[in-house]
């Protein structure tokens, strides 16, 4: 099971989806990030390729003002339902879309958002592209990605760190 760390709903178990291509964060790396980019009170969030919702519902649970999940597949998106549920009363906005469509039909602008695809299936680049369009200033994308040689994506003003054959980008939308 997958538990809230932190905040008002620490502890709070979300419903798992069991399938080799849904990977949530591990609870190690979830710590790490959410420590670096602290403190959540009145943020606005976008989980993209959400999942069951791990990062989108530890934000709530942090403090953050609203949060926008995206799953594409629709039996996750099931899953991503049910466990909305354990969530009442929160701003919390699912929907059932391709992230990098998404992110190219939205007006919507969020201080973090988060980015967890399905590694090496999906254009980094264009990902990047577009999520910097979404971010308000001084905004956070944080993208977790297998290990790789991250000097080749134009990852300027970021902070990468490095958790087993997983890194994580920190790129701040610096004005």
């Amino acid at each position: 099971m997958i538990s809230i760390i932190s905040g008002k709903y620490k502890g709070k178990k979300l419903y798992p989806f069991k399938h080799p291509k849904v990977r949530p964060t591990q609870a190690k790396i979830r710590k790490s990030i959410f420590q670096i980019l602290e403190p959540f009170s009145s943020l606005k969030i976008l989980d993209l390729y959400a999942g069951v919702g791990t990062l989108g519902f530890e934000s709530i649970s942090r403090g953050a003002s609203s949060v926008v999940l995206v799953e594409k597949s629709k039996n996750v998106y099931q899953i991503l339902k049910k466990n909305m549920t354990l969530f009442e009363g929160e701003n919390i906005q699912l929907y059932l879309s391709d992230s990098i469509k998404y992110l190219k039909r939205t007006k919507s602008k969020f201080d973090i958002i988060f980015a967890d695809p399905p590694y090496q299936l999906i254009d980094i680049e264009l990902l990047f592209s577009e999520a910097k369009k979404s971010l308000n200033p001084n905004g956070i994308f944080c993208l977790e990605m297998k290990k790789s040689d991250v000097e080749k994506y134009n990852f300027n003003s970021s902070n990468i760190r490095y958790y087993g054959n997983t890194q994580v980008v920190f790129w701040s939308m610096v004005e």
